[in-house]
């Protein structure tokens, strides 16, 4: 694991908007979610845009801020393993 990678997932953690598994479960874990994004979380039907590797965010809350009439959700890791 990459240096000071825990301290990252612990400080994800403090996050209220954040959905964190460990790769170790995240196949076997159900996301309650998957699928009904508009209607459990945002509770609109705006589109949603997905940004992979956004860090803590902050780029994708200024897009938010830009474009309030869209959803955006960022996956802070760079790459999903299947």
């Amino acid at each position: 694991m990459g240096k000071g990678k825990l301290a990252k997932f612990a400080d994800m953690e403090t996050y209220e908007n954040v959905f964190q598994y460990p790769y170790s479960v995240v196949e076997h874990v159900p996301f309650e979610m998957k699928g009904h994004w508009h209607e459990q979380y945002f509770k609109n039907e705006n589109p949603i845009v997905l940004e992979l590797g956004c860090g803590k965010g902050e780029y994708t809350v200024e897009l938010a801020k830009l474009y309030p009439q869209m959803n955006f959700i960022g996956n802070w890791r760079s790459s999903i393993h299947r």
